[in-house]
């Protein structure tokens, strides 16, 4: 073959391997994104777990709060997600309009709170500081305790089922491009 015809093979074997999924008209009703990095090396590896933590955080209320039980509930099985670093047990505790600030488009945030399971420390306590009911929500006021001098105070909103709908337990930041 010459090296004319070994071009246009070439652009043949080009056009079959670049999915027909990847373009799509600008009036189509649903769009997607075509990452080339992903496309010619593949997704990149799930990042890893943190080991566990040493010990299961004790979970209680504080002694002048009246004790919600399915606010406890959530946290006593949030404490076992985080020793066992498996969140998906939590899923059923999320409410379906459970959410992240920041949340980037077509991401689902209860594939945020599994990654964070995977990888945020382990607490030696979580004590439930304060609830408070508006309408038809319930506002918990959490503190983790690390160590002594390692104290996060954290709200966690749920609806009236007990599922949880938001919380500021971990923020989203966006890395870098090229770093």
């Amino acid at each position: 073959m010459n090296v004319v015809s070994h071009m246009i093979v070439l652009s043949a074997g080009l056009a079959v391997a670049c999915p027909a999924a990847a373009w799509t008209p600008f009036h189509a009703a649903s769009t997607r994104n075509v990452d080339l990095r992903s496309f010619f090396h593949g997704d990149p590896p799930a990042p890893p777990k943190a080991p566990p933590p040493k010990q299961l955080a004790t979970v209680a209320t504080a002694p002048d709060v009246i004790a919600d039980a399915q606010i406890e509930s959530f946290m006593r099985a949030f404490a076992d997600a985080i020793k066992a670093r498996e969140g998906k047990p939590l899923l059923a505790r999320l409410s379906d309009k459970y959410a992240i600030d920041d949340l980037p488009e077509g991401r689902k945030a209860s594939d945020f709170l599994l990654q964070a399971i995977d990888s945020m420390p382990g607490g030696a306590e979580i004590i439930i500081k304060s609830v408070e009911r508006k309408s038809d929500m319930r506002i918990a006021k959490v503190e983790f305790k690390y160590n002594a001098d390692n104290i996060k105070l954290k709200t966690f909103r749920f609806d009236a089922a007990g599922k949880l709908l938001w919380s500021d337990l971990f923020v989203l930041k966006r890395q870098g491009q090229g770093a």
